[in-house]
């Protein structure tokens, strides 16, 4: 029978001090059947397809291709292809429809009202006379919109906009040269007839005057959007009518005060009020007021 080994006391004593060796523990991956992150509802609602909550950017396609720079994403005011194009129609008609109700709501802004994915960097605004006004770019269409709430809130309270109808309209010839860029593209190659699109709204507005008579007062405005046959953003936006143009209660009621002047529907026809009328001399006696000058002057 062999025997083993002594080990001497000053072996085991440094042996002791030793730290033990941790256990190395092999863990298996999980796979689980409920994903991170919940999927979309709707592909198309979705970003980047559609509009997303509460009136956010939408964001920009990875990648290279046409009308893509190193760096700088997608430009939007490139041309795109007739699945993209339909679909930026289809989103800038559900942007109005969920905007345009809003417009005077404290929580709108222009970066919200007019998202560049949308409008056109050179977007032209034209209004009806007598308001001979034209813009064409995007930030002083947003200046316009702040000047414009702003003017109809000082003047009127409880102001709310209403959208009462969206419908397509035939789109003119020329409505795509608008558009330096656009009109460099069309000398190339013709535009497809399905790219040619414009809708007509229709926007009521109505508020209450903080000038007597303190009665409700409605409008109705007409406009016309045109989108680019090249990138489907909104390049045009012509205000055809306002009916009646703000202010003119206002200018009413300043000459009533200032000059004694009637409304044109306050009384029998419309009539304004002649002044005074003073009795004119005559012929006899205006020969005798002539000779009385000359012998003053003599």
């Amino acid at each position: 029978m062999t025997s083993l080994p002594l080990i001497s006391r000053s072996c085991r004593a440094s042996s002791s001090r030793l730290p033990l060796a941790t256990p190395v523990l092999l863990h298996k991956r999980q796979h689980s059947v409920v994903p991170n992150r919940s999927p979309s509802l709707n592909a198309f609602f979705g970003a980047p397809f559609g509009i997303p909550t509460r009136y956010d950017a939408y964001p920009s396609h990875a990648g290279k291709g046409k009308g893509k720079e190193p760096g700088r994403g997608v430009d939007p005011e490139a041309e795109v292809d007739d699945r993209e194009w339909d679909m930026r129609v289809a989103r800038a008609m559900l942007h109005l429809q969920e905007t345009l109700p809003l417009f005077f709501s404290a929580e709108m802004n222009s970066a919200t009202m007019f998202p560049p994915e949308i409008f056109s960097q050179h977007v032209m605004l034209k209004l009806p006379p007598p308001l001979p006004i034209k813009i064409s770019s995007l930030s002083g269409y947003g200046m316009a919109f702040s000047v414009a709430r702003s003017g109809m809130q000082a003047f009127h309270t409880g102001l709310r906009s209403d959208l009462e109808r969206m419908t397509f309209s035939p789109s003119p010839a020329d409505a795509a040269k608008e558009s330096q860029s656009a009109a460099l593209l069309l000398s190339r190659k013709p535009v497809p007839a399905h790219r040619k699109k414009q809708i007509r709204v229709l926007v009521s507005v109505n508020g209450t005057p903080r000038l007597p008579s303190h009665t409700e007062a409605k409008w109705h405005t007409s406009s016309l959007y045109t989108f680019s046959p090249t990138s489907g953003l909104i390049t045009s936006h012509e205000v055809e009518t306002i009916r009646p143009l703000p202010g003119e209660g206002v200018a009413e009621w300043l000459m009533s005060r200032l000059l004694g002047w009637t409304s044109r529907h306050a009384g029998p026809e419309g009539a304004i009020p002649c002044p005074r009328t003073v009795a004119v001399p005559d012929t006899s006696e205006m020969a005798r007021f002539k000779k009385g000058g000359r012998a003053r002057d003599e």
